[in-house]
């Protein structure tokens, strides 16, 4: 049998959550900054006189779980992503959005920077700052790099994130959206 189509409630229906995912990727993106914004503010030493000589474990502690934060709430916005691509590419198998067919044409013949890759671009960008962070402390207060261990955790665990990020983000690694139209085409041609 193969796929009914969505009728024009359904097509209302699937419009309003393609809409609510776009506005809650948005959202988790902004949570992103916010809370990257609050934990970099709490790291920085009130008084300098207080900070004496290493850098110490807790700020390397706090940089990393703010790293696997921002890791959870990249996924999260990924997973939305896909539950997208899930909506959108159904809407184009069926015919039901002459739309989402010129989308799809347009971002197979054109590179563009948008939605995802902007994203993207934001929590690697919010990646670095996190994993680099000790470093500027060091720098800005002439500290030295104690726990050593730390400052090598923090850069493995930075490194691995941004690696992930630029998978996903700029390779599609995970969210592949011809994998979705080919299994919603092979629905409709039963």
């Amino acid at each position: 049998m193969s796929l009914l189509g969505p009728n024009d409630e359904d097509k209302y229906k699937i419009h309003d959550e393609i809409n609510q995912i776009v506005n809650q990727r948005l959202g988790l993106t902004t949570l992103s900054v916010l809370i990257f914004g609050t934990v970099i503010a709490w790291l920085i030493p009130k008084d300098p006189d207080l900070v004496k000589d290493g850098i110490g474990a807790f700020r390397y502690i706090t940089s990393i779980l703010l790293i696997l934060v921002l890791l959870v709430l990249f996924i999260l916005v990924q997973l939305l992503t896909r539950m997208l691509r899930v909506l959108t590419t159904y809407l184009d198998e069926t015919g039901s959005s002459n739309w989402e067919k010129d989308w799809s044409l347009y971002r197979n013949q054109f590179k563009y920077l948008g939605y995802t890759k902007a994203q993207s671009l934001v929590f690697m960008f919010l990646g670095i700052i996190s994993a680099g962070f000790p470093c500027l402390l060091c720098a800005a207060y002439h500290l030295k790099w104690e726990p050593q261990t730390g400052a090598i955790a923090c850069f493995i665990i930075g490194g691995l994130y941004v690696v992930f990020v630029i998978g996903i983000g700029f390779f599609g690694w995970f969210v592949n959206e011809d994998d979705l139209r080919r299994r919603w085409k092979e629905l409709n041609d039963k």
